[in-house]
């Protein structure tokens, strides 16, 4: 039996192909039309493509249906075989019954076996494991990894808390064996995802040469792990993320092709790198580690949360960590920053300057600011602590766009009927578009928002929008927003400093005001 394929990359290749014989002396063009079957071009078979294209065009069908095709034709019987990425997933279907958890626990493992015993090991691309660690036996996994090993899959992916976990690794983890990828003849693995198991690094590790990516996810790390990062000279992309056995974070000027960082909910002492080419940083944890970049002139883009605290001090000058804390990011283009302030006890507008730490450089290059902010305040018309921005932003003098994203966690306040004193800022000569939601006229926004429009000359585009938009229980918090006196405020203010300011209620629905603008 012959299955005729209609895939159109199949169709694609095929007129390739027809394309090359054409450009074929005409004995040699008979030859191949005899030996390939194209003498009748109304059809098309599998067999018909070379064997090196074969595989990948197998990849196309996912490992079910590539597993199927063996009952379609001998020749395919073999070339299933090699499909290049194993991608098994136990994690969909757990059932809270302990007698059917056993009966799917032997049912995956019976699957992975038999698909792996059957696989020729040839051409494998990837190799993925999503499963529930406590289902999970050593033996069984050191048989997985060895046969990726064996096959040299340039991707491992081993998750085994596929639910999600920021906090770090269970308290019984099973171990990777990262000497299994060294003990090839020559380096293989290019990618190497790793979720809640347990490895033990050290600096006369091999195999890891090409290794691209990195990922640690909630890993027990018992070891070296600069002694691991020191031997992968191709590194480019490294996630450590909620990883427990690292006290500090040294990233060496080895890793020169390092492009992409992340470290997040890691309990360490402080952060370190000599990453002259590292464009994309991302940082999850407290205000009080040291982070220090050392020569990272190409930064494009950072993201850094920063830990609620409990601190009154500490809270009130969170917003500016980023620029007297972290210096060494100055370089950076655009820059997310998400915080939380927590206070029992009012900030006046005049009381701002004292929370303002004079920054220790310029950041010359950045060009887009967003700031997600939750506010844990009881009163906030009586909270403008907000009001620090207004004097950070003259350190980011080529600023072209400013998003702030605001929550506050009240139950029932109101807005502030003041007329919005503006607060002393410098002049932005290059700062065209400010968006911010969660707005609700409170005084410091007001105030906040006041200075923006007297002191940014070259504004094109004003945007409030009342709804809350950080991913925090919305639903609760966009109900009972005074929509009327928002409207209110934006026109009277919009006819004050004479620019127009939009007003977004919903996605489809949008009102501008401005001197001669009415409500569209």
């Amino acid at each position: 039996m012959i299955c005729f394929v209609s895939l159109p990359p199949l169709l694609q290749l095929q007129q390739q192909q027809q394309r090359r014989m054409e450009g074929e002396p005409a004995s040699k063009r008979s030859r191949l039309e005899h030996h390939r079957g194209f003498s009748d071009g109304s059809s098309f078979h599998m067999e018909d493509l070379p064997e090196e294209i074969q595989p990948l065009v197998l990849s196309l069908l996912s490992l079910k249906e590539a597993a199927s095709t063996s009952l379609v034709s001998k020749n395919w019987r073999k070339l299933w075989t090699r499909y290049p990425n194993l991608c098994f997933d136990g994690s969909k279907d757990e059932s809270a019954d302990m007698a059917s958890v056993k009966i799917e626990r032997a049912k995956f493992i019976e699957t992975v076996n038999s698909i792996i015993k059957q696989h020729s090991g040839i051409g494998l691309n990837k190799f993925s494991v999503r499963w529930y660690s406590h289902l999970m036996e050593s033996d069984i996994l050191n048989r997985w990894i060895c046969f990726a090993a064996a096959s040299k899959a340039k991707i491992i992916d081993l998750n085994l808390w596929p639910q999600g976990n920021h906090v770090g690794p269970t308290k019984q983890v099973l171990h990777f064996p990262l000497e299994a990828l060294g003990a090839q003849d020559h380096p293989f693995i290019q990618c190497l995802f790793l979720t809640n198991v347990s490895i033990k690094p050290h600096s006369d590790i091999c195999g890891f040469t090409k290794l691209r990516s990195l990922h640690l996810h909630c890993i027990q790390i018992i070891g070296d792990l600069l002694g691991l990062l020191l031997n992968c000279p191709s590194l480019e992309d490294l996630e450590v993320i909620a990883c427990s056995g690292v006290t500090d974070l040294n990233i060496p000027h080895q890793l020169d092709k390092l492009r992409h960082l992340v470290i997040s909910n890691m309990r360490i002492q402080m952060v370190e790198l000599h990453v002259p080419n590292l464009s994309r940083f991302g940082y999850n944890g407290g205000t009080a580690i040291p982070i220090v970049l050392h020569g990272c002139s190409k930064l494009q883009k950072a993201t850094l949360t920063f830990h609620r605290t409990w601190l009154e001090e500490d809270n009130n000058k969170v917003l500016g960590h980023v620029f007297h804390g972290i210096p060494s990011i100055s370089a950076v283009k655009v820059l997310h920053v998400h915080a939380s302030m927590h206070t029992n006890y009012p900030v006046w507008s005049s009381q701002v300057h004292t929370l303002t730490t004079r920054p220790a450089c310029m950041f010359l290059n950045l060009r887009h600011l967003t700031y997600e902010i939750l506010f844990f305040t009881k009163a906030p018309n009586r909270y403008s602590g907000i009001l620090q921005l207004s004097q950070y932003l003259a350190f980011a003098p080529q600023l072209e766009t400013l998003e702030l994203h605001m929550l506050y966690h009240v139950s029932v306040s109101r807005c502030w009927h003041g007329e919005g004193v503006s607060y002393s800022m410098h002049r932005h000569d290059h700062l065209k578009t400010v968006y911010m939601s969660g707005f609700r006229c409170y005084r410091a926004q007001v105030e906040l928002l006041c200075s923006i429009l007297e002191m940014g000359a070259v504004l094109e585009q004003v945007t409030i929008e009342p709804m809350v938009r950080i991913p925090y229980s919305c639903d609760l918090l966009n109900l009972g927003i005074p929509r009327d006196k928002i409207y209110e405020w934006a026109h009277r203010t919009s006819e004050r400093f004479g620019k127009v300011i939009t007003v977004a209620e919903r996605p489809e629905q949008r009102c501008s005001y401005a001197i001669s603008v009415e409500c569209l």
